[in-house]
Protein backbone atom coordinates (compact mmCIF):
# COMPACT_ATOMS: atom_id res chain seq x y z
CA UNK A 1 0.00 0.00 0.00
CA UNK A 2 1.61 3.26 -0.79
CA UNK A 3 1.22 6.49 1.36
CA UNK A 4 1.83 9.84 -0.33
CA UNK A 5 0.92 13.40 0.26
CA UNK A 6 -2.36 14.35 -0.73
CA UNK A 7 -3.44 16.80 -3.74
CA UNK A 8 -5.31 19.53 -3.40
CA UNK A 9 -8.45 17.45 -5.50
CA UNK A 10 -9.00 15.16 -2.79
CA UNK A 11 -9.63 17.70 0.03
CA UNK A 12 -13.33 17.43 -0.90
CA UNK A 13 -13.42 13.40 -0.22
CA UNK A 14 -11.10 13.86 2.61
CA UNK A 15 -13.33 16.36 4.04
CA UNK A 16 -16.85 14.09 3.58
CA UNK A 17 -14.91 11.22 5.06
CA UNK A 18 -13.61 13.48 8.34
CA UNK A 19 -17.53 14.88 8.26
CA UNK A 20 -19.02 11.27 8.21
CA UNK A 21 -17.25 10.04 11.03
CA UNK A 22 -17.30 12.68 13.46
CA UNK A 23 -20.79 12.27 14.70
CA UNK A 24 -18.91 9.38 16.54
CA UNK A 25 -16.72 10.99 18.08
CA UNK A 26 -18.39 13.61 19.71
CA UNK A 27 -19.02 13.17 23.69
CA UNK A 28 -21.98 13.36 25.54
CA UNK A 29 -21.46 17.26 26.03
CA UNK A 30 -21.64 17.86 22.43
CA UNK A 31 -24.51 16.21 21.76
CA UNK A 32 -27.33 18.64 22.26
CA UNK A 33 -25.69 21.24 20.24
CA UNK A 34 -24.18 19.41 17.18
CA UNK A 35 -25.72 19.54 14.21
CA UNK A 36 -24.75 18.08 10.55
CA UNK A 37 -24.07 21.97 9.59
CA UNK A 38 -22.16 22.62 12.66
CA UNK A 39 -19.76 19.20 12.22
CA UNK A 40 -19.59 20.70 8.18
CA UNK A 41 -18.36 24.28 9.59
CA UNK A 42 -16.26 22.78 12.01
CA UNK A 43 -14.37 19.82 10.20
CA UNK A 44 -13.99 22.57 7.35
CA UNK A 45 -13.07 24.73 9.49
CA UNK A 46 -10.09 22.78 11.67
CA UNK A 47 -8.54 21.60 7.95
CA UNK A 48 -8.14 24.81 6.69
CA UNK A 49 -6.87 26.46 9.60
CA UNK A 50 -4.47 23.40 9.87
CA UNK A 51 -3.18 23.37 6.18
CA UNK A 52 -2.40 27.09 6.26
CA UNK A 53 0.47 26.23 9.20
CA UNK A 54 3.92 25.57 8.02
CA UNK A 55 4.61 22.07 7.35
CA UNK A 56 0.91 20.67 7.79
CA UNK A 57 0.81 17.57 5.63
CA UNK A 58 -2.29 15.09 5.00
CA UNK A 59 -0.83 11.83 4.17
CA UNK A 60 -3.15 9.46 1.99
CA UNK A 61 -2.89 5.89 2.13
CA UNK A 62 -4.00 5.03 -2.07
CA UNK A 63 -6.22 1.59 -2.09
CA UNK A 64 -4.32 -1.75 -2.07
CA UNK A 65 -3.73 -2.85 -5.31
CA UNK A 66 -6.44 -5.52 -6.43
CA UNK A 67 -9.15 -3.83 -3.87
CA UNK A 68 -12.06 -2.16 -5.85
CA UNK A 69 -12.48 1.25 -4.36
CA UNK A 70 -16.12 1.50 -5.52
CA UNK A 71 -17.22 -2.14 -5.02
CA UNK A 72 -19.75 -1.41 -2.14
CA UNK A 73 -17.46 1.28 -0.18
CA UNK A 74 -18.21 4.56 -0.12
CA UNK A 75 -15.62 6.66 -2.91
CA UNK A 76 -13.11 8.61 -1.11
CA UNK A 77 -9.26 8.01 0.30
CA UNK A 78 -8.18 4.72 1.75
CA UNK A 79 -7.04 5.92 4.43
CA UNK A 80 -5.40 9.48 5.49
CA UNK A 81 -3.91 11.44 8.80
CA UNK A 82 -4.01 15.20 8.82
CA UNK A 83 -0.44 16.02 11.19
CA UNK A 84 0.54 19.84 11.99
CA UNK A 85 3.59 20.58 13.33
CA UNK A 86 3.40 22.79 16.76
CA UNK A 87 5.23 24.16 19.51
CA UNK A 88 4.94 21.75 22.83
CA UNK A 89 2.94 24.61 24.60
CA UNK A 90 5.44 23.85 28.13
CA UNK A 91 8.58 22.81 26.29
CA UNK A 92 8.40 25.06 23.19
CA UNK A 93 10.10 21.69 21.15
CA UNK A 94 8.61 20.98 18.28
CA UNK A 95 5.49 18.01 18.03
CA UNK A 96 3.56 17.21 15.58
CA UNK A 97 -0.39 17.01 16.48
CA UNK A 98 -2.74 14.32 14.53
CA UNK A 99 -5.55 16.18 13.86
CA UNK A 100 -7.25 13.71 12.03
CA UNK A 101 -6.59 9.98 11.04
CA UNK A 102 -9.02 7.88 9.11
CA UNK A 103 -9.15 4.26 7.72
CA UNK A 104 -12.22 3.31 5.28
CA UNK A 105 -14.60 0.53 7.17
CA UNK A 106 -13.68 -1.67 4.31
CA UNK A 107 -9.99 -1.82 5.05
CA UNK A 108 -10.45 -1.78 9.33
CA UNK A 109 -8.59 -4.16 11.24
CA UNK A 110 -5.95 -4.44 8.47
CA UNK A 111 -2.93 -2.39 9.90
CA UNK A 112 -4.09 0.46 7.64
CA UNK A 113 -3.81 2.73 10.69
CA UNK A 114 -0.53 1.68 11.86
CA UNK A 115 0.88 2.02 8.46
CA UNK A 116 -0.16 6.09 8.30
CA UNK A 117 1.34 6.32 12.37
CA UNK A 118 4.22 5.05 11.10
CA UNK A 119 4.70 7.51 7.93
CA UNK A 120 3.40 10.19 10.16
CA UNK A 121 6.11 9.50 12.41
CA UNK A 122 8.53 9.62 9.80
CA UNK A 123 7.04 12.93 8.60
CA UNK A 124 7.71 14.07 12.45
CA UNK A 125 11.30 13.64 12.10
CA UNK A 126 12.01 14.68 8.86
CA UNK A 127 10.63 18.00 10.21
CA UNK A 128 12.24 18.30 13.26
CA UNK A 129 9.55 17.22 15.70
CA UNK A 130 10.91 15.62 19.13
CA UNK A 131 7.08 13.80 19.68
CA UNK A 132 3.75 13.34 18.18
CA UNK A 133 0.36 13.40 20.09
CA UNK A 134 -2.95 12.75 19.06
CA UNK A 135 -6.46 13.78 21.41
CA UNK A 136 -8.97 10.91 21.17
CA UNK A 137 -12.19 10.65 22.68
CA UNK A 138 -12.35 8.33 25.81
CA UNK A 139 -15.08 5.95 24.28
CA UNK A 140 -13.17 5.32 21.10
CA UNK A 141 -11.36 2.41 21.90
CA UNK A 142 -9.86 1.38 18.38
CA UNK A 143 -8.12 4.31 17.82
CA UNK A 144 -7.09 4.44 21.35
CA UNK A 145 -5.77 1.04 20.54
CA UNK A 146 -4.45 1.99 17.12
CA UNK A 147 -2.10 4.42 18.75
CA UNK A 148 -1.40 2.96 21.62
CA UNK A 149 0.10 -0.24 18.94
CA UNK A 150 1.82 2.73 17.75
CA UNK A 151 3.66 3.49 20.96
CA UNK A 152 1.72 6.33 22.24
CA UNK A 153 0.90 6.43 25.87
CA UNK A 154 -2.06 8.26 27.56
CA UNK A 155 -0.31 11.40 28.79
CA UNK A 156 -3.65 13.57 30.39
CA UNK A 157 -7.22 13.14 30.90
CA UNK A 158 -9.55 16.28 29.49
CA UNK A 159 -12.64 16.33 31.56
CA UNK A 160 -16.32 18.07 30.41
CA UNK A 161 -19.30 18.73 31.91
CA UNK A 162 -22.31 20.36 30.37
CA UNK A 163 -23.51 23.51 32.96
Amino acid sequence: MQVRPYRREELPAILACSVQTARAQLVGRDLPGATSQGLVRQITNMYESALMMPDTTILVADWPAGTSQGAGQASGPAAYVLAMPQPNPFTGEREVIVLDIYTNPALRGRKVGRLLLDHVTAYAKRVGAGSLVAQIAVHNAASRALFRSGGFVEERVVVGRRV
